[in-house]
């Protein structure tokens, strides 16, 4: 195959937009556009991690990564480079060089940089939990720990789950210690925000988008990824629970919150979308959409509560607003919706029902038969309330990227 062949443009850049996340009806997408650009006519066969593309010729390339990953640069950068093939502005030896730069080229948040906005990020997702003070700043360190360690790992090609477990052991290590110490008046809270922190948000909505699209194979497969990574964290918490304070649940705390003004609710809103747009490597002009977007939806999210809609209700009316604000600027800044728009709403994700629904089930295992009713309905109650609310994320962001068209010019991409 020749070196500057259109196929092996379509391998390489079939392999960038799977390995970092791309839904799969818009990969497809994308890679007739560059197909047709190149005077190709192609078929393209999807899978989970893998993707094979077949000429007309009777050429095939195949394509398989060891992971799916969250790289808002990465991705930008992709997308512009097919964006100028097919505009006739790069030649396809110009094209092919620039994809192979692509990955060392792409900008990058310096690491302590990085983990100081994360822990900041982490202490704001605790503040609007309503956490003390001592809570918040152990939540922040420990987050912010959590997150070099992730990095540390993934250098060592470590597996994915472990990393997710690792940063989750390290926040409910130092939240087990600091409610030893009695400093705490919120202690649920300190085990359970560092691995909320973790929840694989841009996973689970590409996941519904794929299944809306009926790409069934992908959608359950990035569901079930996004599952076990949430199960791994949580993993991580019993060991770091048990370590310090011999716990084999979620403890249960006080579900009381400290009513705050509105604009504090906000300004803590966009602090925590931050830190999950920069995690995600979102370049400095993009971050702003997500924190903005963030903000905006949890301030509709805010008056939904105090005016009785709910929190399901008023969950998928914020998300709305995210997903329409998020796909407003997607196309022109050439980014991943799904990044961008969980990155906004990722303080609404009911990652505190999700773990106290694992702890539920975990706490039910162990009484086996003498497991109480009240146990048992409570950890259903979890599940299916978490359920409810995660459903209601998702269909608000999708719904709120099908509005955006409507009063702007269709979208191309996401």
């Amino acid at each position: 195959m020749s070196h500057e062949s259109p196929l092996r443009f379509l391998q390489e850049a079939a392999r960038l937009l799977l390995q970092y996340n791309m839904r799969t009806a818009l990969l497809e997408q994308r890679l007739r556009q560059a197909a047709v650009s190149l005077g190709q006519e192609v078929q393209i066969v999807p899978g989970y991690r893998q993707l094979t593309i077949h000429a007309a010729n009777g050429a095939y390339a195949h394509v398989q990564v060891h992971e799916l990953r969250i790289n808002i640069a990465v991705s930008a950068r992709v997308n512009r480079i097919i964006d100028e093939l097919c505009g006739g502005l790069l030649s396809l030896p110009e094209a092919l060089q620039r994809l192979d730069e692509v990955e060392r080229v792409a900008e990058k948040h310096h690491r302590g940089v990085l983990a100081l906005i994360f822990g900041c990020a982490a202490a704001a997702l605790a503040a609007l939990l309503s956490a003390d003070v001592p809570a918040m700043l152990v939540i922040g360190v420990s987050s912010a720990l959590g997150l070099l360690a992730r990095q540390q790992l993934a250098k060592h090609h470590v597996s994915l789950f472990a990393l997710p477990c690792v940063a989750a052991f390290i926040g409910a290590l130092a939240g087990g210690l600091l409610i030893r110490m009695g400093a705490t008046t919120t202690p649920g809270i300190c085990l359970i925000v560092p691995a909320l922190m973790l929840v694989p948000g841009p996973h689970f909505i590409n996941s519904l988008h794929d299944i809306v699209e009926n790409n069934m194979t992908t959608g359950l497969a990035r569901l079930a990824l996004a599952s076990a990574i949430m199960l791994s964290a949580s993993m991580g918490i019993f060991l770091g629970g048990w370590l310090t304070l011999g716990m084999t649940t979620v403890a249960p705390w006080d579900s009381s919150v400290v009513h705050i003004p509105l604009w504090a609710d906000m300004l803590l809103a966009g602090i925590a979308a931050c830190g999950f747009g920069a995690v995600y490597n979102a370049p400095w002009p993009v971050l702003w959409t997500s924190i903005v977007g963030g903000m905006l939806g949890h301030g509709v999210r805010y008056l939904g509560l105090e005016y009785g809609a709910g929190l399901v209700l008023s969950t998928f009316a914020a998300c709305v607003v995210i997903g329409a604000f998020a796909a407003g600027f997607v196309e022109r800044l050439r980014v991943p919706f799904a990044a961008v728009a969980f990155a906004g709403a990722v303080t609404m994700m009911p990652g505190v029902l999700m773990f106290r629904a694992i702890g539920g089930a975990m706490e039910i295992s162990l009484a086996g038969t003498h497991a109480s009713p009240a146990l048992v309905s409570s950890a259903f109650a979890n599940v299916f309330t978490a359920g409810f609310v995660v459903g209601a994320m998702g269909v608000g962001l999708l719904l709120g990227a099908r509005i955006a068209p409507l009063r702007a010019r269709p979208a191309k991409a996401a």
